[in-house]
């Protein structure tokens, strides 16, 4: 049960981009997606965002286990950290790109707010309006790919991330939104923490080293 939440939250959100990134404003979030996808056992998941220091964490939590990816801007690295079992797991972002073309993590990356289809060529956006979601004024646009599948974003004026995504099949809000650098050591892998092999899901050896 534990692997199925973990991979359905990394099909969820595990990916960002990371080119050319404008400026994120630091903040902390309430986090609500729903999903009615087939192959994911997970249907609801919440949690916390903290964004800052230039890291990105999601705190999850979804029939009771709880997991926190904390993905690094610069090295273009995520670490999903296990709570209950003080594991991690680290891959590089790009390595989910591609196996399932409606990830909405595909959509959680940093925007530039005038052009928020710069430096994507397979994709077209139409600006539909401006609107207030969570009491933050959004951009609200219309991003369709090559195949037609269309995403709807409402994207922060400040922050320049999405504070709602809809796709066809599943919904992310971001709620509760306070401006403010969170504390650093929300971005680091917390000290006694196993690796964990994320192609084999095994439990890691005897011989593993914690994280110091």
């Amino acid at each position: 049960m534990k692997s199925k939440f973990i991979t359905s939250a990394l099909l969820l959100l595990s990916v960002f981009a990371y080119a050319q990134l404008p400026h994120i404003t630091s903040f902390t979030a309430d986090l609500q997606i729903s999903t009615s996808r087939p192959e994911t056992s997970v249907r609801e998941i919440t949690g916390k965002v903290y964004a800052g220091n230039g890291h990105v964490r999601m705190n999850m939590e979804s029939g009771g286990h709880a997991t926190a990816l904390i993905t690094d801007f610069a090295t273009k690295t995520t670490d999903v950290l296990l709570i209950e079992q003080k594991m991690y797991i680290e891959h590089k972002v790009d390595a989910l790109r591609g196996h399932n073309p409606d990830m909405m993590s595909d959509s959680m990356k940093p925007y530039d707010p005038a052009n928020p289809c710069a430096n994507e060529p397979d994709v077209t956006c139409k600006k539909i309006a401006v609107e207030q979601v969570s009491d933050r004024t959004c951009d609200h646009w219309e991003v369709t790919d090559k195949q037609g599948r269309v995403t709807n974003l409402w994207i922060d004026q400040q922050l320049h991330l999405p504070v709602k995504v809809v796709t066809k099949d599943a919904t992310m809000l971001l709620s509760n939104i306070k401006e403010g650098e969170p504390d650093a050591s929300l971005f680091t892998i917390p000290t006694g923490y196993r690796k964990l092999d994320l192609g084999s899901m095994t439990m890691p050896n005897s011989t593993a080293q914690p994280h110091n």
